[in-house]
């Protein structure tokens, strides 16, 4: 293992290292901030704000998720051929989409009583605007992934990760104001893709749609089952334990899920070197997932010694959530293999397989989660997550690829 990343660091300025270099380091950025982010607004807002504010941004990020209709992975697939056309088709249907997505999902979130705090009509206003630049920002970042550009991206999280800044003047919004904040560091992000990226601007080109659409669906499938139980898992938590306690879970599950930036940043890499044309892909595979869980051993360890200090930087209390984010750390040796066997399926266009992994791992973590969490309190989500995708490498293993 050791020799072969000696040899491989050599050749770092390769288009898949140079590519998972700038998205590691956007990826870090992002996660960095945000621990920032939640941290000061830790400090600056009540938990019960904390807790509401963290269910409405994870909300955000799932109508980005719904909202992009599979275009994400479409772009980066199908860029080399349709080039800026495919760009310009997935902004302008996501927008649209955006639209309608957040407006439905915002006018159901104000009759929850979780939310019943936030004025409805200003709440719904923030909501959907952005909604839509959220939606917009992430097309415009996979475009200059799939342009083998990535440094663009780092550019756009860099600018995003200033958000904590608005934090201090929006106080007095409460709840709403660490929403608020959020969505201006998305419109920041945005700014700079509008003016520097260029080449884009929002179009419909059927003969990609076309060809798009079948990949896409299924992506689009997949990605909202794999997205939604993360997403939707705050809320869970909020109904089933309180305020406090979904604020404790929200930050150890985002430290949590922080191990896989590098790993994921890395399968992204190999994502667009495959759709481009790949020689060797099984030797580079091996490369990768060899690189990710040299990472991972790092991590786990640093987590293990410094996890509790890392947590009390938000708070006292939010140490409550080392139990979690121990059980995330162990869990993402599981995740790393799950997640490149997607990709390498991604590349050799085998959707219907993506769509039942993605779906699996839904209902098992969901369900489990809901099944541990009023036993082991927040600490379920972290046996919920390690044992769905346990689970999901043996199918995976066995079912999927075993029978080709």
């Amino acid at each position: 293992m050791f020799e072969i990343i000696r040899r491989e660091l050599k050749n770092l300025r390769s288009p898949l290292y140079r590519n998972s270099i700038y998205i590691s380091l956007s990826s870090l950025t992002t996660a960095l901030a945000g621990f920032v982010f939640w941290a000061v607004a830790a400090r600056l807002y009540p938990a019960g704000d904390v807790g509401v504010a963290s269910a409405v941004v994870s909300a955000l990020n799932l109508t980005f998720q719904l909202s992009m209709l599979g275009m994400n992975h479409a772009l980066i697939r199908f860029y080399p051929e349709y080039r800026e056309r495919a760009a310009g088709t997935a902004l302008f249907v996501t927008s649209i989409a955006s639209l309608v997505f957040s407006l439905s999902y915002g006018l159901l979130m104000v009759t929850v009583k979780s939310f019943s705090g936030l004025k409805p009509s200003l709440f719904l206003i923030v909501f959907v605007i952005f909604s839509v630049v959220g939606t917009s920002y992430n097309v415009l970042s996979t475009y200059a992934i799939s342009r083998r550009k990535a440094e663009h991206s780092f550019v756009q999280s860099l600018l995003f990760s200033a958000r904590f800044a608005f934090l201090f003047v929006l106080t007095a919004l409460g709840a709403l104001g660490i929403i608020s904040s959020f969505g201006l560091g998305l419109l920041l992000g945005l700014a700079y893709a509008l003016i520097f990226i260029g080449g884009v601007s929002p179009g419909f080109d059927r003969g990609f749609l076309r060809e798009a659409f079948r990949f896409s669906l299924g992506n689009y499938l997949a990605g909202i089952a794999s997205s939604a139980s993360n997403y939707l898992m705050p809320t869970l938590i909020l109904s089933m334990l309180g305020r406090e306690e979904a604020a404790y879970f929200y930050i150890a599950f985002a430290v949590g899920n922080l191990i896989l930036f590098v790993p994921n940043a890395i399968n992204t890499s190999f994502f667009v070197e495959g759709s481009h044309g790949l020689e060797n892909m099984g030797q580079t595979l091996r490369k990768a997932i060899v690189f990710s869980y040299a990472y991972l051993a790092f991590v786990t360890l640093f987590v293990w010694l410094f996890g509790e200090y890392i947590l009390r930087f938000f708070g006292e209390g939010y140490v409550g959530g080392l139990g979690l984010l121990i059980l995330m750390v162990l869990g993402g040796f599981f995740v790393v293999p799950v997640n490149f066997s997607i990709t390498v399926l991604n590349i050799q266009k085998r959707v219907r397989e993506i769509v039942v992994i993605n779906v699996t791992k839904a209902v098992l973590f969901l369900g489990l989660s809901y099944l541990l969490v009023s036993r082991f309190g927040i600490e379920g989500v972290g046996w919920a997550w390690i044992g769905s995708y346990l689970l999901l490498l043996f199918m995976i293993i066995v079912v999927i690829f075993g029978r080709k």
